[in-house]
Formats: C-alpha cells, structure tokens, sequence
C-alpha cells in the first residue's frame, strides 16, 4: 500500500437552503464516470467514497437528492451526479489502533444498478468495471442469459471492439467501458462465430 494516498481522489459537494450553505466532503477510493466534456457535468456511475459518520451520512443524503459532486484526482476537477434512485451500500471498516470504524459506501447509478441479472432485458449499454475479456463475457452473459462458454471470452472481445461497441469511460482505481448492444445484437454475434467456425461448442464425447 505505499503511496496509496496518492491513488486516492476527494468528493465534495455543497448544499445551499434559504438559510445555510452546507459543505461535505469524503475521501475517493474508486469512481467510474462518463468521460467528463470540457464544460458542464457528467453522469457518475459508480462512486465508492469513505469516511467518518458523519461525512458519509452527508454524501449519502446529498446522492439522494440528487445533488452535484466534484471529483479531485491527480491535478484534474470535474462535476458531476448519480442521477435519480441511487442504490448505496455502506459498510465499516475496523482499523487497528482506532477506536471508531471508518464508514464505507458504494453508491451505483440507477443504469450501473441494473447490469444486475434480470434488471433491465431491455437493456441496450452495459456499464462494465473491467475490461478483462473473461469478465466482460461473464457479466454480458449473467444479465442478459446468454448461452456462452468462457474459452470464446477473448474472441468475443474482440468482435465487440472491432464493431464500434466498446466504449471507454472515465475510471479511478478501475478501466470501465460500456458495451453497446441489446441481448437480440449480442446474441447474433455468438449467432455468427458459430456459423463461421470461429468458436464452437465442444462435442460431448470430448467432455467425456
């Protein structure tokens, strides 16, 4: 973990009433944004942020209402939001020689929310933490129920990649992308590789 800090970003935000003006902030582990443009915000998919109790009760409510954060990592700064119905997940964490847990929370985009199995069938962009080949086949075929073996990974990628369907998003602590493409586009790009022989089902007896 040496230079850690130097891998980690700052969330902030402000919440203006009649009569106050509140300021929070927490410390940034993990982000996956659209790219960010040059002016105006940008949608945040996935922001994994930790803190005290109070800091982290602050960002919850402030993803809630649907408020904008400002993202600080490595000299950049950039405003973005969650959207509406982000889904948090909080946790603690217990570090030796302190008396209280740090607090920890996960919070998705509605659109990141549903890359879970059966969200959304209709789904036509894929929001992905990893660009691994196994991983990008794995949860495309999890969500959508594609009939997939994990050896055709690498050739898959590739397909999708060649087809314009890859998108790079923006990422700290990760290499997210989106893959464009409803579960029908999906399925005739297996659909083809079968029917050209460049991936195949194993025969049974050779799974004897």
């Amino acid at each position: 973990m040496e230079n850690a800090h130097l891998r980690m970003g700052k969330l902030k935000f402000v919440k203006q009433t009649r009569d106050t003006i509140t300021e929070g902030s927490a410390h940034l582990e993990r982000l996956i944004a659209e790219p960010p443009p040059e002016r105006g915000d940008t949608a945040l998919h996935l922001v994994s942020v930790f803190g005290n109790d109070q800091e982290i009760g602050a960002v919850i409510a402030a993803a809630q209402e649907g408020l904008r954060f400002q993202i600080e990592f490595g000299g950049r700064v950039f405003m973005g939001t969650l959207g509406e119905k982000p889904t948090a997940y909080r946790a603690s964490l217990q570090i030796p020689c302190r008396k209280r847990p740090v607090r920890h929370v996960i919070l998705l985009s509605a659109a990141f929310a549903e890359t879970a199995l059966g969200a959304n069938a209709e789904a036509r962009r894929t929001i992905l933490f990893d660009t691994t080949p196994d991983f990008v086949l794995h949860r495309l075929a999890v969500r959508f129920g594609l009939p997939a073996l994990p050896e055709w990974a690498s050739w898959f990628q590739r397909e999708v990649e060649a087809r314009g369907h890859v998108e790079h998003l923006f990422g700290i602590n990760c290499i997210p992308i989106a893959v464009k493409g409803t579960k029908l586009r999906l399925l005739r790009i297996l659909s083809q590789g079968l029917r050209k022989h460049t991936i195949a089902i194993p025969d049974e007896s050779a799974l004897v």
